[in-house]
């Protein structure tokens, strides 16, 4: 299935992915370039400004679908590296309500990071260096 990825999930059985499917950028920037030509800008400069627009959500997109696949992925590590360590000390009985925390694995804060960076971008705008535009 299109936009579909089997990856090895949390319990170390296979799970999919669905991802939307990518973009129509043509059918962006068409949309782009009508809305600039109804504010009154020339077709030519519409055409302009709206293909520039379309590369800079592209490039922004790219960098999105990329981190978050970052994140699912180091997410994925630190479940495994949480049963690994539940493996490791059978002597608990990790179902008890008296059973000790599991320390938190170094992949969990790596996953919060990269969340932070992405949510940091699409709330509040602030985007890596690479993905910010002088004339924006």
């Amino acid at each position: 299935m299109v936009g579909e990825e089997e990856t090895w999930g949390l319990g170390r059985w296979p799970k999919k992915r669905r991802r939307p499917p990518p973009p129509d950028w043509k059918d962006f920037t068409a949309r782009v370039k009508d809305g600039l030509v109804g504010m009154g800008i020339t077709e030519a400069e519409a055409q302009a400004q709206a293909e520039l627009k379309c590369e800079r959500t592209r490039l922004r997109h790219a960098w999105f679908s990329e981190r978050m696949e970052a994140f699912l992925a180091m997410q994925d590590r630190a479940g495994e590296a949480i049963l690994q360590y539940m493996d490791a000390h059978p002597e608990v009985d990790w179902e008890s309500e008296d059973a000790p925390e599991v320390p938190e694995p170094p992949e969990e804060a790596l996953a919060e990071a990269i969340y932070a960076e992405v949510m940091a971008a699409v709330h509040e705008d602030r985007w890596p260096r690479h993905l910010h535009f002088r004339d924006v």
